[in-house]
């Protein structure tokens, strides 16, 4: 008779119970945060709402766009979690109920209106506040920020926020040094580094992603991994990703565990071919689990609320990924070439980044090592370009909101020092040249 106990189960069913799990866990965490009294929640708010008037929606560091800070969707996360009271709790979590007046130019203003309101028993509407239903997305970042509201203002959850983030950033750190070696550690330093990772944490939505990418390479270099155990926590952490996230770099979550997955040892001696297909496969899991919780929540908030979810989602996808327009200007692929070419020479910056991508090409094409040590170091490559691929496809979205969603190009920098490391050698470059001088 067949050994049914050592009998593995298949990948679909594990996966299957993996997403279904986590979702069924956060959907219970966000509940829960969801029953918490709204009074201590909004007795914090009030000073926090004085700190975005004092600071502004848009604030930047230096004045560069690239540094900017949102506390335009912060304010949108708080007055969520200040009126999460309102109704029963399921009804809240299907709904996500946020106050304007007019336009958001004023949400400071708006939030400090609403807290006045609701401390004076009046109906917001009375106070000349309009609901609107942010039901598409699931906002599970609630599942922290309302019980830290519960305890401090907003001012304390960011300091929270960087204290988790730089405890993420140091295991992680310590962990690619003893799984992967120095080099791999300083390779995700510098990247982080040059996406500004210590403002991330200044902001609620930028750190959801960060936290969970962070915690996900964690997880990847505890122990090792086999590929099917890989792609079951990419399930995971795609779920949670749609479930938390306010879409700002939600790549990072797929792309820094692999990433890290494919530097460890036992993985580099495997590389090649048969590895970009485990890394494809990587890539469909988390995406599988993305798409699902997301899918889930326009269903199940239909259902409760009577709303079109699911129409105002799919409505939304086509605004993001479709050309539409940003200052004025159709965002068809033309147009963007015509813009990026445009700004560059009117900096002066257009033949001199020609000329430094030219020798750029040049340099790798000489320095390559051998051809099987580019075909080795290709999983690296494919997960150095998910940035790019995922701004090609949500190029609207990525363009409008460029001034966060650069910062996925941390992946890319990541992975991409990797490869060029095991890809490349200066040193043949050098020697190759050196032949060819000799013959001359």
């Amino acid at each position: 008779m067949p050994d049914t106990q050592n009998r593995k189960t298949p990948f679909a069913l594990r996966a299957l119970a993996a997403f279904g799990v986590t979702l069924v866990l956060l959907f219970v965490l966000l509940l829960g945060a969801y029953a918490l009294p709204g009074e201590p929640v909004r007795a914090h708010l009030a000073d926090s709402a004085e700190t975005i008037i004092d600071e502004g929606l848009y604030p930047s560091y230096f004045g560069f766009k690239l540094f900017q800070m949102d506390n335009y969707t912060d304010t949108l996360m708080l007055i969520e979690a200040a009126s999460a009271d309102e109704t029963d709790p399921l009804t809240a979590m299907m709904t996500n109920t946020a106050y304007n007046v007019d336009n958001f130019e004023t949400l400071g203003e708006d939030l400090a209106a609403y807290l006045e309101a609701r401390d004076a028993g009046i109906n917001a509407a009375e106070a000349g506040l309009e609901p609107f239903s942010y039901a598409r997305y699931w906002h599970g970042y609630l599942i922290w920020l309302r019980p830290l509201l519960c305890l401090m203002p907003y001012s304390g959850v960011r300091v929270v926020q960087y204290v988790v983030l730089a405890a993420l950033f140091a295991a992680v750190l310590v962990l690619l040094r003893r799984r992967c070696g120095l080099r791999a550690a300083v390779w995700f330093a510098v990247s982080q580094l040059l996406v500004t990772v210590f403002w991330v944490p200044h902001q609620i939505q930028y750190f959801t992603c960060f936290a969970v990418a962070y915690a996900g390479c964690a997880w990847v270099l505890a122990k090792p991994r086999r590929s099917d155990v890989l792609c079951l926590g990419l399930v995971v952490l795609g779920t949670v990703t749609a479930f938390c996230d306010l879409l700002v770099t939600p790549i990072l979550t797929l792309g820094l565990p692999l990433a890290c997955w494919l530097l460890e040892p036992q993985q580099r001696l495997r590389a090649g071919g048969a590895q970009c297909a485990l890394a494809f496969g990587g890539c469909l899991s988390w995406g599988v689990g993305y798409g699902a919780c997301w899918a889930f929540k326009w269903v199940l908030a239909g259902l409760v609320t009577g709303q079109s979810v699911i129409a105002d989602a799919l409505h939304q996808i086509g605004v993001r990924t479709a050309a539409d327009t940003w200052h004025g200007m159709e965002l068809t692929w033309s147009n963007i070439i015509q813009f990026v070419y445009s700004t560059l020479q009117d900096h002066g910056l257009f033949w001199p980044l020609v000329v430094l991508a030219v020798a750029a090409v040049a340099v790798f094409a000489l320095s390559v090592r051998s051809r099987a040590a580019l075909v080795r170091a290709a999983p690296l490559a494919l997960a150095a370009v998910l940035p790019l691929v995922w701004f090609v496809v949500l190029r609207t979205h990525s363009i409008q909101h460029g001034w966060f969603t650069w910062r996925a190009l941390g992946l890319t920098l990541f992975a991409g020092m990797a490869f060029l490391y095991h890809a490349c050698d200066l040193r043949v470059a050098l020697g190759r040249l050196k032949r060819k001088k000799e013959r001359i």
